[in-house]
């Protein structure tokens, strides 16, 4: 039997699992209006309605409800067949789709270690900002910065967050910086823009209240608006920089960064970094070690961050 707009059974899907068309939107990389016409379109072809119109969104139809687990499990399907089909390294593919920060910083410390281990990898990273829709696409898994997923997806907490002040140990003598300091006056500070929807996570000025020091008399240096690692920022030294947790660990441990406010000045955010998967979809036996793998790491890691962070 011919299966006609496969793109916009997606967008079915997308909706039945995200439970909005601006979530849906969102997975499926396109716009809201997209998403609609997708449907309407394939409800025009059928003859027949899929949705409800409400106030509150698009609600769907008992038959259409009742039918979405055996949706889910096509989609499932059809990315097994494609895995099935690809041949030689295809069997040892990892497709992983991961912020660039995450992949700037944390995974390149540890991608040595992994080879080692599981010998010959064929290692794809995605760091484009789209999000990526797990079960209608053929990436294994995902690291993502969010608070803990909903049903459907397996997961690991790999690292919390939160934001440090930290900076070279040469910018730290430079400009006088010890624990107790009540004030920056003088100190230049670098701002970076970090689009996220965690409501704990601080900029300057949160850092600012939450810790107590003052500011207001620092000298501001550059502006990022960056996808990317801070830590790369404040390893020029051209500023201080207010640094994520899980970017910064291995510098601070190292020695290339310092913390030079102490522990003290290390606030926790919400969100983790986490590693997902879609259930539904099977994982062969490269991808669960790299699971448990990544896994191993990132325990390690937190191990670290308790010491050198408190958290």
């Amino acid at each position: 039997m011919p299966l006609s707009h496969l793109n916009a059974w997606r967008a079915v899907d997308a909706v039945l699992s995200e439970g909005s068309v601006a979530r849906a939107a969102v997975a499926l990389g396109v716009t809201q209006a997209a998403v609609n016409a997708q449907i309407r379109r394939l409800e025009d072809r059928l003859g027949r309605t899929l949705f409800r119109r409400t106030s509150g969104g698009l609600e769907p139809v008992e038959d259409l409800a009742g039918l979405a687990p055996a949706l889910h499990s096509g989609f499932a399907a059809i990315a097994s067949v494609q895995d099935a089909l690809r041949s030689g390294l295809g069997q040892r593919r990892v497709a992983l789709t991961v912020t660039q920060t995450f992949a700037e910083s944390w995974l390149p410390h540890h991608l040595p270690d992994l080879f080692a281990r599981l010998g010959a990898v064929d290692l794809r990273i995605d760091t484009s900002w789209e999000v990526v829709d797990l079960a209608g696409s053929d990436v294994h898994f995902a690291i993502r910065f969010m608070p803990q997923p909903g049903p459907g997806y397996g997961a690991i907490d790999l690292l919390p967050s939160g934001v440090v002040p930290v900076c070279t140990p040469e910018f730290a003598r430079r400009y006088g910086l010890t624990r107790g300091q009540t004030d920056l006056s003088g100190v230049p500070i670098a701002h970076i823009d970090v689009p996220t929807t965690d409501a704990a996570w601080l900029d300057w000025q949160g850092w600012s209240r939450a810790t107590g020091i003052d500011i207001s008399s620092a000298n501001d240096g550059p502006r990022f608006a960056l996808k990317g690692s801070g830590a790369r920022i404040a390893r020029a030294g051209i500023g201080l920089v207010l640094g994520g947790l899980s970017d910064v660990v291995h510098s601070v441990e190292s020695g290339a960064l310092v913390m030079p406010f102490g522990v003290g000045s290390v606030v926790p955010a919400e969100y983790w970094h986490r590693l997902l998967w879609y259930e539904q979809r099977p994982l062969g036996p490269v991808q669960r070690k790299f699971r448990d793998w990544i896994g191993a790491r990132a325990a390690d890691d937190h191990a670290k961050m308790r010491i050198l962070f408190g958290i």
